[in-house]
This record gives structure tokens, C-alpha cells and sequence, in this order.
């Protein structure tokens, strides 16, 4: 399945050519998602990207599937220089990811699934940037906070000495990094609620078989306008 293509994955066409910004997408359809740096010596460059597959696509919440095999391209930083290493391939392994996404929301809401359609593990919460749309899919900016939920709703931080090495850089200010532990607090305390999405609907889901692992156009690195 490539990124574009319709419900049909072997058609694969090339539907970024053939639309413009999207209002909207089917289930089914694969896009683009970029992380797009919005601050720091890295502003304006695609550091990571992946395809994935629309799960659903509504006003309050866009849900994306990325299995294993799914096309991947990823960065390392050396935290003691700053420095970026990357955008690398990768092929998604280990685990499949169901992202529900919120518009407007500073967070994005991960399941992690043993890969091949496994028993789900754990949610996993992407402190970034409200996503944006574009003709080929998403933008956001990860800002390196997360938070991970166990499925007894037991939760811990997770790289919170990203974060603060990213302040000593200068790439997030004070402000920045208070308002995403805030925001993190407060999808931690829906989750000690089992508020949607932490709940049992989406822990039980499984993937429409004739999906297969969608691959990256040859503009991932292209940030549309």
C-alpha cells in the first residue's frame, strides 16, 4: 500500500497529484505523517516520518494504523551536541501503533499492539504539536515528553531528560515545557478515569486483514504548503 492510494492497496495510486488538501479521508487510505521541527537549528526539516493507514477520520478524532513492515524514516540526536543523525529508513518492528489523534490537542494517544496483530500492551502518549493537515497527510513536532499507561492504568514519564537537555538548548522554552507536563497530566488523569480513548474499545480492535504495510512516497521529505 502506498501513501495515496484508495481502500484498494495493490491500485496504488498516486493521489497526492490528484487532490488537494484533504478535508477528510476514508478508511482505508494511506497518508503521510511528517514531525516537523518548528524551533531550534532544526526548524522547517522533516526529522521522522511514517506512513500509516486511516482508521477512521472524524471532526473530533483522526485514528491512523501503522503495522509492522510500515515504511518508516527516523533521526537520532546526540543530546550532549544537539546534533541530528538522520532522516534513516526503517521498517516499523516489533510492535503495531494505533494513533488517535485530537485536533487542536497538544498530545496524540498511542496503542502499542504486539506486532502481526498481537494483545495489546500499553498506551503510549506523544506530548507535540497539534497536528496540521496537508494534501498527503499530517504535521506535528514531537517535543520529546511522553507519557506510558499500563492496561492497569499505571503510568510513568518517559524522557523527561530530553525535554530538559532541549531547554538548555534553547529548542523549548520554560513556558513550553510547563504547559506539556500540564497537558500530560491531564491525559493521565482521563486515563485513571478510563475517559475514551482509554478504554476497552480500542484495546480489543484488530486491523482489516487486507491491509498491508504502507510505504512512504518519494516526497516525505517535502513539507507541503
Amino acid at each position: 500500500m502506498q501513501v495515496g492510494s484508495d481502500k484498494h492497496p495493490r491500485k496504488e495510486p498516486d493521489a497526492a497529484r490528484r487532490r488537494g488538501p484533504a478535508k477528510s479521508w476514508s478508511s482505508g487510505d494511506a497518508i503521510v505523517i511528517r514531525d516537523v521541527k518548528v524551533d531550534g537549528p532544526h526548524r522547517g526539516r522533516v526529522t521522522h516520518a511514517s506512513a500509516a493507514i486511516v482508521v477512521e477520520d472524524r471532526p473530533t478524532r483522526l485514528v491512523l494504523f501503522e503495522p509492522i513492515g510500515t515504511d518508516m524514516r527516523t533521526s537520532r540526536v546526540d543530546w550532549v551536541t544537539g546534533a541530528l543523525d538522520g532522516p534513516h529508513p526503517q521498517k516499523r518492528h516489533t510492535t503495531d501503533r494505533l494513533t488517535i489523534a485530537t485536533p487542536g490537542a497538544s498530545h496524540a494517544v498511542s496503542l502499542m499492539f504486539q506486532g502481526g496483530g498481537g494483545p495489546f500492551i500499553c498506551w503510549y502518549v506523544d506530548l507535540q504539536e497539534p497536528f496540521q493537515r496537508v494534501a498527503d497527510g499530517i504535521l506535528t513536532c514531537d517535543q520529546a515528553l511522553d507519557v506510558i499507561i499500563g492496561p492497569d492504568r499505571q503510568w510513568r514519564w518517559k524522557d523527561e531528560d530530553h525535554l530538559a537537555r532541549m531547554i538548555e538548548l534553547g529548542w523549548v522554552g520554560e513556558a513550553r515545557a510547563r504547559a506539556l507536563y500540564q497537558e500530560g497530566e491531564a491525559v493521565i488523569e482521563a486515563a485513571k478515569r478510563g475517559a475514551p480513548p482509554f478504554d476497552d474499545r480500542w484495546t480489543v480492535w484488530r486491523a482489516d486483514p487486507a491491509w498491508s504495510a504502507p510505504m512512504l512516497p518519494h516526497t516525505w521529505a517535502t513539507v507541503p504548503v
